[in-house]
């Protein structure tokens, strides 16, 4: 784990393009591509001992985590992962909020994980999220939403580099795949030709 002045030289230090270079955002996974994305669960989802509830949403999606830490965020850090936001209003209080408390971040891997993970998590503020995203379920109100996770796969790629080291990353077994997705060779139960979806 990287301590709070240790992050701060990390950032200072890291070569992005050679960290990249060795942490795709799209990987080749058993000759399908997987997308990877990050999530973090705020100082609000730790306090609320909401952790687990969260992170087995992500999980029953099918999405698997490859990396997962529980950690303090130090300012430095804060800046870095909304740097696109540094002139927006809101900028100094979304730092302070990550920089209160412990915050767990985790990286998901499976196809369509961005999407698929914006899709849980639902609307910034609680009151448009829909019931059964987290935010509707889960959250009190848009300073306090609970979960982070990427918007696209440009902002997964730069987020896992600052909140990961390459040796961090622990691809999933693939043993599962065919029974999350449909893969050339692979169909269980139907044949080949059978591409109805009426059957239950």
């Amino acid at each position: 784990m990287l301590t709070l002045t240790a992050s701060a030289r990390f950032l200072r230090t890291i070569k992005p393009q050679r960290f990249l270079a060795s942490l795709p955002h799209v990987v080749e996974h058993d000759g399908t591509r997987a997308e990877r994305s990050l999530i973090l669960l705020k100082p609000d989802a730790v306090e609320r001992r909401l952790v687990g509830r969260i992170l087995s949403r992500f999980e029953d999606r099918g999405l698997a985590i490859v990396a997962l830490r529980q950690r303090m965020c130090d300012r430095a850090l804060a800046e870095a992962h909304y740097a696109e936001h540094r002139d927006k209003h809101f900028f100094g209080r979304a730092c302070a909020f990550l920089c209160a408390g412990p915050l767990v971040s985790a990286c998901l891997e499976g196809r369509g994980a961005v999407a698929a993970a914006r899709g849980l998590v639902g609307p910034t503020d609680p009151k448009d999220a829909p019931p059964g995203t987290i935010r509707g379920d889960l959250a009190t109100h848009w300073r306090r939403n609970l979960v982070h996770a990427s918007a696209s796969a440009e902002d997964a790629e730069r987020e896992i580099a600052l909140w990961f080291e390459s040796t961090d990353l622990c691809p999933p077994p693939s043993s599962l795949d065919p029974w999350l997705y449909e893969l050339p060779g692979a169909r269980i139960g139907f044949d080949d030709d059978d591409d109805e979806k009426g059957v239950s």
